[in-house]
């Protein structure tokens, strides 16, 4: 049995994307943050700060709908996907093998 691997790092350029609005995330956040816990703080700066993360969001998820494509590789839960094995008919001793395996096994 093979072992499917899901490395993150596999597409570099989804995974750049990815880190990009997170981190666009994370400085909106910070910056909300600041704004609210300080009373005495500069306005433009928090701004310019909340500002510039949503650009980074929005720079990271626009640039992941072009690279990725979700829209265009819409899986179809109706339709099985082909696993590159030929339609193979079991016969009753498959089903009994499967049985055995079974937790609660048929009868």
């Amino acid at each position: 049995m093979s072992v499917q691997q899901h490395d993150p790092t596999r597409n570099p350029q989804t995974f750049g994307l990815a880190l990009t609005a997170g981190v666009g995330l994370v400085i909106m956040i910070i910056a909300a943050g600041f704004g609210v816990l300080q009373a005495d703080a500069n306005t433009s700066v928090i701004a310019v700060t909340f500002v510039g993360g949503l650009l980074l969001l929005i720079f990271g998820i626009v640039g992941w709908l072009v690279v990725a494509k979700p829209f265009a590789h819409f899986d179809d839960i109706n339709v099985p996907q082909y696993t590159g094995h030929h339609d193979e008919h079991h016969d009753a001793h498959g089903d009994e093998h499967h049985d055995e395996l079974a937790i609660i096994p048929h009868e």
